[in-house]
């Protein structure tokens, strides 16, 4: 089976310079929401302990955590200890909200897009080198085309597309292990991200890891972004609800009324 896979010759490194190093990164704190681990941060925090593990060198698995996974991880005990395991462990809005509701403090939201947004804003200056793994071939393509074009100081080493019959994905992990990034966005779609991040080896050559969805698709311009006014309102799973009803109908419209019951009585249990 033919595929689509290109990598770059890796530009040479920046090191962080003291004036632009982030801070230490505050205390993470752990909270359990819906049986589920979910971190007290925002995106400042989330930032600072993904530049602190790159900084001292030190792999850190990320995931995002929303009222999808939540319902995802009742039915598939991998993604739960994928989500049990991880060093970071994201809030997007639903999540944020629903940690408001039963009286967690600090979970403020944060979400895979706007992290990788800023982690990608970040990189040039911090010397980061990153690669992307996941979408069809010609979404990863013209995402890797656009940051090129737009960030030709972004240390973008290699990409590849997420679909991965053996012979591909044995490429990816010799990929991995020479370039030794210090950034992978994964946009593989949950749980497949989460698996394959987990079964990665923490000695397989990414520093940081982040499973971010459908992030290439809007990136990359193949999808329209969520207009800035819905943002933070909780009203982006409406419009994404909107762009493609056909798949993600049964995504938003069973299980955010079983997130929204599951909160509820978890108020009621907290109470």
């Amino acid at each position: 089976m033919a595929r689509t896979e290109r990598s770059a010759a890796p530009p040479p490194a920046m090191p962080e310079t003291a004036a632009g190093a982030h801070p230490a990164p505050p205390p993470l704190v752990r909270h359990r929401l819906l049986g589920l681990p979910v971190d007290a941060i925002d995106m400042d925090a989330a930032v600072a302990h993904i530049a602190a593990a790159i900084r001292e060198r030190r792999p850190l698995r990320a995931v995002v955590t929303n009222a999808n996974k939540s319902w995802l991880a009742t039915r598939d005990a991998r993604l739960r200890a994928a989500l049990e395991a991880a060093d970071l462990v994201v809030p997007e809005w639903a999540t944020s909200w629903a940690a408001g509701v039963v009286g967690l403090k600090g979970v403020a939201h944060v979400g895979g897009i706007r992290l990788m947004q800023r982690l990608l804003a970040e990189a040039p200056a911090r010397g980061w080198s990153v690669y992307l793994l996941g979408a069809r071939p010609e979404v990863v393509e013209t995402l890797a085309a656009r940051l090129r074009r737009e960030q030709p100081a972004l240390r973008l080493v290699g990409w590849h597309h997420g679909y991965l019959d053996e012979e591909a994905e044995a490429h990816v992990r010799r990929e991995l292990a020479d370039l030794r990034p210090d950034l992978l966005f994964a946009g593989m779609g949950s749980p497949r991200q989460e698996l394959w991040l987990q079964a990665l080896p923490r000695d397989a050559g990414p520093l940081v890891t982040l499973g971010v969805g459908g992030s290439f698709d809007v990136l990359s311009g193949h999808k329209r972004d969520t207009p800035t006014w819905m943002r933070g309102r909780g009203l982006e799973w409406l419009f994404r609800l909107s762009q493609d009803p056909r798949n993600l109908w049964r995504r938003y419209l069973v299980t955010n009324p079983w997130f929204v019951a599951r909160v509820l009585a978890e108020r009621v249990r907290r109470a």
